[in-house]
């Protein structure tokens, strides 16, 4: 085997950090912008930077009864904007698209992110990347993905898009030094009690925020993996060339009905006997 394998071409070496004016996170769930993004909210905030945190969905998950819908959505905001102090602040506006509902959503869900991105004109938008495997969560990167040649174009061209994980690790080219706001990230998830009272997702953050440390050195103890392209770059890009984008990212791009009829579907199925 040759001995100059590329691994800084795979995986970034040295940490860095974002810049904006405007910060916008699109969270399909409250809670989604701290698990995923919190070290960068914290970094951002501590740099004078404007950070919007947009939840799309009202978080109520399969609650029939819209009164409780309600009070479940405005619960879950609370938390959001608990967790946004812990971080250094920063503006929370909240949608009420349905929890789970927004593959079902395509065109609902576009004219709220037109409507994200003309309100706060971001220069840094943080996206949940194409790899995810929760249906909202992959709802909302493909909207992205799909409204940069039409719509959405003119609002991300001056601006980066910065891809980030949280149901599925991803392939980075970005990683954020976490370290010195894990204190704060541990406050804003705690946060959250409505969501970590039955699953323990703090836990699994850290883990993966250790692990995203391991190509950076004794003096990083924990690091968030981005995907980040330049707005204009993935507004210019085609069809063919947002499927390498994806790719790139992976590494669960196949969509759910390929996953299932596909290869992957069929080594599970062997698997399973």
């Amino acid at each position: 085997m040759s001995s100059d394998w590329p691994e800084k071409e795979l995986i970034p070496y040295e940490p860095s950090s974002f810049s904006a004016r405007v910060a916008l996170v699109l969270a399909p769930h409250a809670d989604d912008e701290v698990f995923g993004c919190g070290a960068a909210l914290a970094q951002l905030a501590a740099g004078g930077a404007r950070v919007v945190v947009a939840v799309l969905t009202d978080g109520a998950a399969a609650e029939a009864d819209p009164e409780a819908r309600a009070r479940i959505g405005a619960a879950r905001a609370a938390e959001s904007r608990a967790a946004l102090e812990a971080l250094g602040g920063g503006t929370l506006d909240v949608g009420a698209l349905p929890d789970r509902g927004l593959l079902a959503r395509p065109d609902e869900l576009a004219r709220e992110l037109l409507r994200l991105l003309s309100a706060h004109r971001p220069d840094l938008v943080l996206v949940p990347s194409p790899s995810e495997i929760h249906p909202d969560h992959r709802a909302v990167a493909e909207a992205v993905l799909g409204g940069v040649p039409g719509p959405l174009a003119p609002f991300l061209a001056e601006a980066t898009v910065a891809f980030y994980e949280v149901s599925q690790p991803m392939r980075p080219n970005f990683l954020l030094d976490a370290t010195p706001y894990v204190a704060a990230k541990e406050r804003a998830m705690a946060a959250f009690p409505s969501q970590t009272a039955g699953l323990d997702y703090p836990r699994f953050v850290r883990g993966l925020n250790a692990y995203r440390a391991m190509t950076l050195g004794p003096g990083v103890a924990a690091a968030e993996g981005y995907f980040v392209v330049g707005g204009a770059t993935l507004a210019a890009h085609d069809a063919a060339a947002r499927g390498a984008l994806r790719r790139a990212i992976g590494p669960s791009e196949a969509a759910p009905q390929e996953a299932k009829g596909g290869l992957l579907g069929r080594l599970a199925r062997a698997a399973r006997g």
